[in-house]
Parts: structure tokens; C-alpha cells; sequence
């Protein structure tokens, strides 16, 4: 019989004077220029974050990659990237916020007579890390500090995927040089989807996403299913798109519980059994679709920017660095 998992005692709320941080209204305050919401989020991502150790990996690989002086610091641009994906600001609105805010100056410990990282720049940083999979090690780096936090205990994991359009629809005979290669295609009932996919792989007591893959959107859910699960939890949940009994007797059989949705099949439908247990599951497992509906709805996240596979795998890691943001201020005892 399968039995709920009792939801955490130590929910906490991310709210400063009363306000939620990472929501719409807070982003559209930030664009009416109402700026204390937006200074009250950013000053408590920046005193709850050991930035030395999380850019460390990263220092380690860009020197390894790369040569030359670097124009500005590596922390400076990842806070830029933060800025970014938080209030969905294009390069060079990124660069116009920077020169204008002083709570985003303040953020990036940028002074007076100090050079701004410009349009260029940023594009210019953000192809480098794509093509070191930087943010990828950058995701991997701050869920380490979440772990040391006692945030993530890694009992169980809720696996799901989320389908982004590409940047460009395909468009026959359209100019090659628009088209993204790296994209394909897909058929959600009559619908044909040209884009991309992201997995995840999500603690179900913190909530917090300790996987990610990013891939074409043709590939199936199941395949990418035991590459976002890190095979420590007693539990795996997901919907039927990855149900396997194959996978199942090898999961049972290494003592992790089989939490996944019951598919029924022409000639073998499920039985009632089988429907009660996928009703109580299914209380539990659509709280993985909640990351994917708070990147959409207030990161502004619902298709893809950028014309190739690693470019728009960069914007998904960070999506997903920002919802484990709130999820930190959300649970963190010293923030509430």
C-alpha cells in the first residue's frame, strides 16, 4: 500500500514586510521602478550565499580552458546572470538596469567610476559558459551549499520534464541561418512542437531541484529518468510517461520504492486498485510541476532565447539556480 509522505514541519515563508520576493507582483513592481522589493531580494540572496565557494569549481575550470585576462570579475558576471534570470532582462536591458539601479550596483559591488559589464560582454560570458557547461558546474556547486545548509534530505525524488519552443519556428524552406539545428520536433496530440526539453529531478521533502538535463524535445521522458535521480533516495515518483516494469524490478529490487503512476494499456486497463493508488500518488507528484509553472509565470520563462542546445541549456540551469534560490529564503530558519 502506498503511503503519503507527511509534508515538512519546517515550511517557512519567503516574505519580507509581508511581501512574497519571487513573485509577478514583485517583478512588476520592479519594472513600475518601485525598488525597495527589489532591494530587499537581492540584499538577502547576496548575505545568504558563500559566493567564494561557489565560484571556486568554476575559477578552477575557466583556467584551465582559457588564457588571458578576463575584464571583469567572474563573480560580477554571474550576479549579471542572476539579475537576468530573475527579472527576464535581455542583454542589453541587463546593461541599461546596471547603469540606472543603484540596488543593482550595490548586488554586483560595482563603485563609482567602475566599468559596467555592456551587451557584448555579457553575450561574450555567457558563450563561454555554455560551451564549459559552466552552469551546469555552477548548479551543481550551489546545491552543494543547500546540502551543507541541512536543506535537502535526499529521501526521495520526484522526476518530471517541461517542453520549450524553440527561439524560431521551423518553417520549410526557411533561411538556414535562423533555424536552430540544434532543436527538433515533437506532437503533443495534434499539436507539432519544434523546441527543446528540460528534466528535473526534485527533492520531495525540500522541494529543491538537485538534477537537471536539457536535451531535444524528441527525446523521451524515461530516457533521461535515471540520469536526474542520484540513486541515495529509498523513493523515486513520476507520472506514467515513465512507467517501466523492467525498471521498476531492478529499482525494487536495490530497495528504492516504485512511486510511479500505473499506465493502463488497450485490452489491460488498470484495475481499481491500481486507480486509488495512482489518485494518492498524484497528490504528491504534481508538486514537481510547480518549478516549471513559477519559471513560466514569474521568471517570464516560457520558450527558449537563444538558437543552439547549449546556449539554451545555460538558461534552463539558471532558471532552476533562481528556483532553488526561493526555495533557500523559503526554508531557511534565519530568513523567515
Amino acid at each position: 500500500m502506498f503511503t503519503i509522505v507527511n509534508k515538512p514541519t519546517y515550511m517557512r515563508t519567503n516574505k519580507v514586510d509581508n511581501t512574497d520576493l519571487f513573485t509577478q507582483s514583485a517583478n512588476d513592481n520592479f519594472k513600475k521602478h518601485i525598488k525597495t522589493q527589489s532591494k530587499a531580494a537581492l540584499e538577502i540572496i547576496n548575505n545568504s550565499i558563500n559566493w567564494k565557494e561557489l565560484i571556486e569549481p568554476i575559477d578552477k575550470t575557466i583556467q584551465r580552458a582559457e588564457t588571458g585576462r578576463r575584464p571583469f570579475a567572474i563573480l560580477t558576471i554571474i550576479k549579471c546572470f542572476i539579475l537576468q534570470s530573475i527579472y527576464s532582462l535581455s542583454d542589453s536591458r541587463l546593461e541599461e538596469e546596471i547603469a540606472d539601479r543603484r540596488s543593482f550596483q550595490i548586488f554586483l559591488d560595482i563603485k563609482t567610476g567602475d566599468s559596467i559589464p555592456d551587451e557584448t560582454t555579457i553575450c561574450r560570458y555567457r558563450d563561454m559558459f555554455s560551451r564549459l557547461e559552466l552552469d551546469k558546474i555552477l548548479f551543481k556547486s550551489f546545491y552543494k551549499q543547500l546540502k551543507k545548509k541541512g536543506l535537502v534530505l535526499e529521501q526521495g525524488t520526484l522526476v518530471d520534464a517541461t517542453i520549450k519552443q524553440a527561439y524560431t519556428r521551423a518553417i520549410p524552406n526557411n533561411n538556414e541561418n535562423n533555424r536552430d539545428k540544434d532543436a527538433n520536433f515533437t506532437k503533443r496530440g495534434h499539436k507539432t512542437i519544434f523546441g527543446y526539453k528540460g528534466h528535473i529531478g526534485m527533492d520531495i521533502k525540500s522541494k529543491i531541484i538537485h538534477s537537471t538535463e536539457f536535451t531535444p524535445v524528441s527525446v523521451h521522458d524515461s530516457e533521461m529518468f535515471e540520469k536526474v535521480i542520484h540513486k541515495k533516495e529509498s523513493m523515486v515518483m513520476a507520472d506514467k510517461g515513465y512507467a517501466s516494469n523492467a525498471r521498476k524490478d531492478k529499482f525494487i529490487k536495490n530497495g528504492i520504492r516504485w512511486a510511479v503512476l500505473d499506465k493502463g494499456y488497450s485490452g489491460n486497463p488498470l484495475t481499481k486498485k491500481q486507480i486509488s493508488r495512482n489518485k494518492k500518488i498524484s497528490k504528491i507528484r504534481n508538486e514537481v510541476e510547480k518549478p516549471f509553472a513559477f519559471m513560466k509565470t514569474v521568471l517570464e520563462y516560457s520558450r527558449c532565447s537563444y538558437y543552439n542546445i547549449k546556449r539554451n541549456r545555460f538558461q534552463f540551469n539558471f532558471k532552476t539556480i533562481i528556483y532553488n534560490l526561493r526555495r533557500m529564503i523559503t526554508l531557511s530558519p534565519q530568513m523567515a
